[in-house]
């Protein structure tokens, strides 16, 4: 009977104990332009190449940075994809925004896709904190045929809100902030 008792108490302090995880997702500020359609023939067609991020990052969990050497692992705040997936979504999308006067169109790559360009991206910070602020520091690549043609170095710090919605709404800031960027470059370079 004792043991029956323990075992229903147990059970009842788990079910007590049991918090729901919220799951998130990135993504940019809606504009005007947004492409929805794959303008195939018509213009340049950019693949993202698998994004590199640290392996402290690469997890379900949103990582919290405390201090330049304390993370914090958020455990019931989570990601609703992959974080390397994400990042490459949401810059194919932002960057076929940016890339409209060329016709150009940005897509994460796959097998059997033949791109005219690679964009290769390696991140080497992407965190922050709630009612802080979220940094990036990260180092592109656009290559042609496996021939680098231009590359650049990107650093934003973005201020967030109270809350981790607020957190992952400046992961989407900041992602456009950096298709910015590579679409400035891109635009300077002659396609012909």
């Amino acid at each position: 009977m004792k043991k029956f008792f323990l075992f229903c108490s147990f059970i009842a302090l788990c079910a007590c104990t049991h918090v729901k995880s919220t799951y998130y997702v990135i993504d940019v500020p809606f504009t005007e332009n947004m492409q929805t359609e794959l303008k195939q023939g018509k213009g340049p067609i950019f693949a993202i190449l698998p994004i590199g991020i640290p392996s402290y990052l690469a997890r379900p969990q949103l990582i919290l940075r405390e201090s330049n050497a304390e993370i914090h692992i958020a455990e019931k705040h989570r990601w609703g994809e992959n974080l390397d997936k994400a990042i490459g979504r949401v810059l194919a999308n932002s960057l076929t925004d940016k890339l409209d006067s060329i016709n150009g169109v940005v897509v994460p790559s796959r097998l059997g896709l033949h791109p005219d360009y690679s964009i290769q991206l390696e991140i080497s910070r992407f965190e922050g904190n709630i009612n802080a602020s979220l940094e990036m520091v990260a180092f592109w690549t656009l290559q042609k045929n496996n021939k680098k043609i231009l590359q650049g170095n990107f650093y934003r710090k973005v201020q967030t809100g109270i809350g981790y919605s607020d957190l992952v709404t400046a992961y989407g800031t900041i992602l456009s902030l950096l298709a910015d960027d590579i679409a400035q470059a891109i635009m300077q370079y002659n396609f012909k």
